[in-house]
């Protein structure tokens, strides 16, 4: 005998339904977003069928994606994710974490000290190689190291209650500085004591440091350099933008919380240098993409974003080029962007960037004619890949 439905059983199930596929269909038939502003990456597109991506798993691993990425208000359930996390009392969403004073920060509770590990090794057999080396080009290169700490290493102060940051961070650092052969420049407590008394030295939504804690990392690379660093009220800031949405809002989906202001400090004559992206042949005059500020990532606004390798030195006609100015080579990650108008104050800089730049670094040191080379790395970028290895390119046994 078959069961009989009660009236208010079937409208659920068929609500159910309808809503299952009804937003199946509305992502197949809506046309699809192949980039995400707020999520600055790009999102999945409807994958090709094939019989080989089927077996494989591939297709199915894609599809699912793509049913994530592309289903309608997709935004708004992110952000009701966010707030139903937020209600249970779990402090996070997606590996971020809700801090006090509208601080969200980047979670990294288990690095992966291996990595690191790798990383540091090429540091040091590049010094080695150049320190062993018989060729003169390498004589009296001044090599230094500095490290920035992560957002939850310098936010202590802002981290929810009974998380253990600072011991995990001290394990991390004194892992690395323990294996590293190279000099390093201390950048952690310095910006960490800053943090401590309240100055905006990270951003709130983002995992850069913002560019008055670029400034406090100058100040400290200038005195390991027995150069004195400019004061702070020697350049003039600048409101770039207060609608900074950076990458950790992006991944948090806390869509409550207030953006960040990016600052320009700009120094007398800044406007003479050339920023010239070698990896396009784009020139800008400045240090700044202005065109990044109308969009999200206003991050890049700094010397154009991430490139392989940037020059900047002062334009013809700049009474900085009758001053005799060292050449220094910025082997960095992002955080070097808002670092390097404050050295380009100094220098003539020569940046390169290992995750894009891929030719032998051994032989750009060898035929540049630098008087120093500096690696800034985030600690995150440290435990998370292995783009220090490029490196060991280049560089025979």
């Amino acid at each position: 005998m078959l069961k009989k439905y009660k009236p208010s059983d079937i409208l659920t199930i068929g609500g159910v339904l309808a809503v299952i596929y009804g937003f199946s269909a509305a992502t197949l038939f809506t046309p699809d977003n192949d980039f995400s502003e707020d999520e600055n990456r790009y999102l999945q597109l409807k994958p090709k069928f094939s019989l080989e991506a089927l077996v494989d798993g591939s297709f199915t691993s894609e599809i699912a994606d793509y049913y994530s990425d592309q289903i309608p208000l997709r935004n708004i359930f992110v952000g009701t994710k966010a707030i139903s996390e937020i209600a249970l009392f779990k402090q996070e969403n997606d590996d971020v974490l809700l801090g006090s004073d509208g601080h969200i920060i980047a979670k990294n509770d288990y690095p992966n000290l291996s990595e690191a590990d790798k990383n540091v090794k090429a540091i040091n057999r590049f010094l080695s190689a150049m320190e062993t080396s018989s060729d003169s080009a390498f004589v009296g290169i001044d090599f230094k190291v500095a490290i920035a700490g992560r957002s939850q290493d310098v936010l202590e102060k802002y981290m929810p209650s009974l998380y253990p940051a600072s011991e995990r961070t001290e394990q991390i650092f004194d892992y690395v500085y323990d294996r590293l052969e190279a000099p390093h420049i201390e950048l952690l407590e310095p910006l960490k004591s800053r943090a401590d008394s309240g100055e905006y030295v990270y951003y709130r939504t983002d995992h850069h440091w913002t560019t008055l804690g670029a400034y406090y990392a100058y100040v400290e690379i200038m005195k390991s350099y027995g150069i004195e660093p400019y004061p702070i009220d020697y350049f003039t800031r600048e409101t770039a933008s207060e609608e900074f949405y950076g990458t950790t809002w992006s991944k948090a989906g806390m869509k409550w919380i207030a953006p960040d202001t990016i600052e320009f400090f700009r120094w007398d004559g800044d406007d003479d240098m050339v920023t010239e992206i070698v990896d396009n042949g784009k020139t800008l005059d400045g240090m700044y993409d202005r065109s990044y500020l109308d969009v999200k990532d206003k991050y890049s606004s700094f010397i154009g974003g991430n490139n392989g390798y940037v020059k900047i030195y002062p334009a013809d006609g700049s009474p900085l080029r009758s001053v005799e100015r060292e050449k220094l080579i910025l082997i960095k990650d992002s955080f070097g962007h808002s670092l390097a108008p404050f050295l380009a104050a100094h220098f003539d800089l020569e940046i390169l960037d290992l995750r894009y730049y891929k030719l032998p670094v051994i032989d750009f040191v060898r035929e540049s004619g630098a008087d120093r080379v500096l690696i800034l790395y985030n600690m995150d970028g440290l435990v998370s890949s292995n783009s220090l290895a490029m490196l060991n390119y280049g560089i025979k046994n």
